[in-house]
């Protein structure tokens, strides 16, 4: 007796059972310039990294402070991004970044963001996997990445609360 009773093939259900899985990892950037507007969340696995975490231990970046204008460091903050290896900006406007990066070896597409949130003289940052379950500290590498150059440029505080 057949398992799948539908007559589907079990390579297309188990097509559509990956697809459905993998498709919440999936991130389309944000087309919106409301200043209410935030970045995605990060999913519940070790494969992403966020200044907006709520889940601190897991996905949790310290924050990234302006010492300067937003007018004034969101060009340099532009630049910063299309300096970063393996980083392809996709789409972007005003206080709004969206690349993608790949990984050194196989290539693997990530999703990096960089949102300015001009009320709290801010910039909140996410680099997220689009597949797998890890990561191994990539995401948080290249978030810290861009720490480091815009604290070398001036354009955040060195501002380092959690466990580096």
């Amino acid at each position: 007796m057949p398992f799948f009773r539908s007559g589907l093939p079990a390579s297309l259900v188990l097509a559509l059972a990956l697809f459905l899985s993998q498709s919440s990892c999936i991130i389309i950037p944000s087309r919106d310039p409301d200043a209410e507007r935030g970045l995605f969340w990060c999913p519940p696995l070790p494969n992403c990294a966020s200044t907006e975490s709520f889940v601190p231990y897991l996905h949790g970046v310290d924050p990234f402070v302006l010492t300067m204008p937003l007018e004034q460091a969101w060009p340099i903050v532009l630049e910063t991004v299309r300096e970063m290896e393996r980083t392809e900006i996709q789409q972007t406007y005003e206080g709004y970044i969206y690349a993608k990066a790949y990984s050194r070896v196989f290539h693997f597409i990530d999703y990096f963001e960089v949102l300015a949130l001009p009320d709290e003289n801010r910039l909140s940052v996410r680099s997220s996997a689009m597949l797998g379950i890890t990561d191994f500290w990539v995401n948080y590498r290249r978030v810290e990445r861009l720490r480091d150059a815009l604290i070398e440029k001036g354009v955040i505080e060195a501002v380092y609360s959690q466990a580096r």
